[in-house]
């Protein structure tokens, strides 16, 4: 495994590259978000934490296994330290069933911190995802003063909109990434490896 800074960008952003599988990236990833998190409950920050669900706590059959797991027990631990907020562009239709499945494996959240797309923008393009994703990023640091770091496989999980197809747009769906964007004031970016 090794970790490389993205030299074509003026802010730290390190990729972790995995020797084997996407497994070991989301555990690298995790302990060191964990590590950060801890620090800025140590230093009296205050914030919230968003997390992604598909492909960032589970898998796309729902399971908690292959790195996954690493990254629900990261959750358990930070949701200790900081209010959480699960931000997913599943079905606000589905609020109910999705509370009850993520309850189901262990990743306990208020109903009110469950953010899901409104249900008639489901399945449409994907500027609607990202626009809903920006929103409810910015209502999360206007509640909490702050976001102290950001969980998801897309990049519009955890990136500033305007990043998307500028400064950012080589990230891929593929990579694995922690960075620190000066436009998010201090918020730890965590892009997981998606499907790409």
């Amino acid at each position: 495994m090794n970790i490389t800074k993205d030299k074509t960008i003026d802010f730290p952003l390190y990729y972790i590259k995995p020797d084997t599988k996407k497994t070991e990236a989301r555990k690298i990833a995790s302990e060191y978000a964990l590590g950060w998190i801890t620090y800025q409950k140590g230093t009296g920050a205050t914030g919230c934490i968003i997390f992604d669900i598909d492909d960032t706590l589970i898998d796309g059959k729902e399971r908690v296994s292959g790195g996954f797991e690493f990254m629900v027990s990261m959750y358990a631990k930070v949701h200790k330290l900081f209010p959480v907020h699960i931000v997913t562009a599943r079905p606000n239709e589905d609020h109910a069933s999705c509370m009850d499945m993520l309850a189901g494996k262990g990743i306990c959240i208020p109903p009110d911190r469950l953010h899901m797309l409104p249900s008639e923008l489901w399945g449409k393009d994907t500027c609607y995802v990202e626009e809903f994703k920006w929103e409810c990023h910015k209502k999360c640091n206007r509640i909490h003063n702050g976001v102290i770091a950001r969980f998801g496989d897309k990049l519009w999980d955890v990136a500033h909109i305007q990043s998307l197809r500028t400064y950012l747009g080589h990230v891929k769906d593929k990579h694995c990434c922690l960075f620190f964007d000066p436009y998010l004031n201090g918020t730890l970016s965590v892009k997981l490896p998606g499907q790409g």
